[in-house]
This record gives C-alpha cells, sequence and structure tokens, in this order.
C-alpha cells in the first residue's frame, strides 16, 4: 500500500480543496471564479480522485474489495457531516436570536422554522441545506465502491453499462434524493449521475493496482484534451453570464449540468485528469519539497474540507455584513483561510509522522519484552 501511493493524488487533491473553499467563501469573485474553469470544477476532480483512492486503500489483488473499510469510513463522514450540520445551526441560530438579518446566507432561516420537524430529515439525509450536501453525496459514493470494484472484477465492460445507464436514467428521468432544504426538493449533487465520476476512478485505480500506466500518453489525445480545456474556459465563463449563446442554445442548462454531470463537464474532467496525468511537471510538482503543504493537505482531505466548509461559511456572512469590502480585504481574507487550511493539513501530517515514529519505537521492545 505504501508503495503504491500516488502524490499526484494528494496534490491535486489538496488544490481542489483550496479551490471549493474559494468558490463557496461568496467573495465578490467568487461566482465568476467559480465559473471561469471550464465546463467542470474541483469537485468533479476530487470524486474522481476519490474513486482511485478508494481502490489503493480498500482493494487487494487476490481479494478483492474490503466493505467494512469504506463503509466504517463513510460512517466517519456521516458524524462529521452531522457536527457540521450543528455548527451551521448554532451559528444562525444566534444570529437570528439576535435578529440579524446576516444569518440569511448560513441558509439555516428554514430549518429554524421548525427544528423538530426538520430533524428527522436531517439524520436522514433529505434535509442538505447550502454548502452541506458534498459530504452526503460522498458518503452515498463510499457506500457504492465496493459494489463497483466487485463488478469490475468480474466485467468492466457491464460495471460501464450499468453506470452508464444510471447517469443517463438520472440525467434524462431526473432520478434523484429528497431534500426539504431547497427549492428543487431534491439533492444538489445526485449521486446516482455522480457515481459515474467515481467509476471512472476506480477503474483509473485498478489500473494503478495492477502496474499498469493509468492513463497512457497518446499525442493527438493528449492534444485534443488541451484544446478542449482551454476553449472550455471562455465559453463557460461566457455562456454562465449569458453573454453570448452557445451551440446547445436552450439545453446548454442540461449538457452543463451540474447536479447531474451534464456530459459537458463529463468531458471536461476526463480531459483534465488526462492532462494532469501526462504533464511530466505535475509529477514533479506533486514529489517536490516545494507543494509539501498542498499534499498534506490532501492526504488528510476529511479534515481540512470540513474545516474549508466552516471558513467558507464564515467568510459568507463577513461578506454579508460587509457587501463592499476593499477586493484587498477580501483577497487577505482569502490568504489566511487558504493558510489556514494548508496549516492544518501539515499540522495532522506531522503528528501522523510522530505516531508512526513512537510505533515503530515500540514495536521492537514490545518484541524484546516476549
Amino acid at each position: 500500500m505504501k508503495a503504491q501511493r500516488e502524490n499526484r493524488i494528494d496534490l491535486l487533491r489538496g488544490l481542489c480543496l483550496l479551490l471549493i473553499f474559494i468558490g463557496h467563501a461568496e467573495y465578490s469573485f467568487s461566482e465568476g471564479f467559480r465559473n471561469s474553469r471550464g465546463f467542470s470544477d474541483a469537485s468533479e476532480i476530487f470524486v474522481v480522485l476519490a474513486g482511485i483512492s478508494a481502490v489503493l486503500a480498500y482493494f487487494k489483488r487476490g481479494e478483492g474489495p474490503s466493505f467494512v473499510r469504506p463503509w466504517r469510513r463513510a460512517g466517519r463522514l456521516y458524524s462529521v457531516h452531522l457536527l457540521l450540520f450543528a455548527l451551521k445551526a448554532l451559528a444562525a441560530g444566534l444570529l437570528l436570536s439576535l435578529a440579524s438579518p446576516y444569518a440569511l446566507p448560513l441558509d439555516m432561516n428554514g430549518f429554524w422554522s421548525d427544528p423538530l420537524g426538520h430533524l428527522p430529515g436531517v439524520l436522514t439525509l433529505a434535509y442538505l441545506p447550502y454548502n452541506l450536501d458534498i459530504l452526503p453525496m460522498y458518503m452515498v459514493l463510499l457506500i457504492l465502491a465496493p459494489f463497483a470494484m466487485w463488478l469490475a472484477m468480474r466485467s468492466v465492460v457491464a460495471l460501464l453499462i450499468v453506470s452508464a445507464l444510471l447517469w443517463l436514467a438520472a440525467g434524462v428521468g431526473h432520478l434523484n434524493l429528497p431534500n426539504g432544504a431547497n427549492d428543487l426538493g431534491v439533492w444538489f449533487f445526485d449521486p446516482i449521475s455522480w457515481q459515474i465520476l467515481l467509476v471512472g476512478g476506480v477503474l483509473l485505480g485498478l489500473r494503478i493496482k495492477e502496474g499498469k500506466t493509468m492513463l497512457p500518453y497518446h499525442p493527438a489525445l493528449f492534444n485534443a484534451a488541451g484544446v478542449f480545456c482551454i476553449a472550455a474556459i471562455p465559453i463557460a465563463y461566457l455562456a454562465h453570464f449569458e453573454m453570448i449563446a452557445t451551440i446547445f442554445g436552450s439545453h446548454y442548462h442540461e449538457m452543463a449540468s451540474k447536479t447531474n454531470v451534464g456530459p459537458l463537464r463529463l468531458i471536461n474532467v476526463a480531459a483534465l485528469i488526462y492532462l494532469a496525468w501526462n504533464m511530466k511537471w505535475v509529477e514533479d510538482a506533486a514529489n517536490s519539497g516545494t507543494f509539501s503543504l498542498l499534499r498534506d493537505a490532501g492526504r488528510h482531505s476529511l479534515a481540512v474540507f470540513a474545516t474549508g466548509i466552516a471558513l467558507s461559511n464564515l467568510c459568507a456572512v463577513v461578506m454579508k455584513v460587509h457587501p463592499d469590502m476593499p477586493l484587498a480585504s477580501q483577497l487577505l481574507s482569502l490568504i489566511i483561510g487558504c493558510g489556514l487550511l494548508l496549516g492544518l493539513g501539515r499540522h495532522l501530517e506531522n503528528r501522523r509522522q510522530s505516531t508512526l515514529a513512537r510505533q515503530q519505537i515500540d514495536r521492537p521492545r514490545q518484541v524484546a519484552a516476549a
């Protein structure tokens, strides 16, 4: 397992965590930032990487996938989700008790209108306010991951067909899980659609486990991926702000849907992963000490992500209080927030290394005592 660790996963995951924080902090530039990176964004990349990591962590050649470990991890995600919900509800409740309009960006006013009535929905993940819908989606995907690995061992084609049909049915038939916390009435991140990204990551992870090159380099494919990603940036940005009419016309929303991972998003994230894995400088950066802070954040993604969500909620309230905050102050806040996330990753990695060192020291002592 240790020999198979792929530093590029940690590096890219750490970068995604910072991008997710910036995109959700509600700075004056956050919306433009979210929509200026092509049809897909950090969330899709993060889920593909999660699929790869799940295989490396929970799959053994000759034995198959573990079911207990990823489900235990899903249970931990559930606990963290409930903790984040409680913190967000408490903050909103305090603001509401002060008759403050600044509780609005926390998106919890509906919960406090009938907290006991909404509590069952909170516990069953049928009540997911804004910014608290990513972990539940990831939790569902972790539960599904061992089944995807199991089916891939028997037939990759069958796994691809099942996954593609679920994705298509969810997109066309609008299959989704209920959510009483938003106007749509469904999960913003539809796990029935997003599973296709996890499956893609699982298949890539299995290639690593088999000792194969994850994404072989082909010049024509590399160039096509590069052209697509570059062209997607201005098109997605201008289309989002309705500055241009796209060739997809009224169907653009479906083609680029985040809820259902529209085809444009699916192609975009595939192209980005392919480019990242075939750029030598990305591999060099992942293995260098220069970007060790990003790697540490990516290695401890759950704690860093949860902290990032809390910080982004805080920033959203501050921006509501001071909507005309100078750009320099916003950038300073951004730098402090990213610094805190990177610092947390480094702290957790140092603690992990210290624990491993103590275990190595104690093990010979235990053997000698025996």
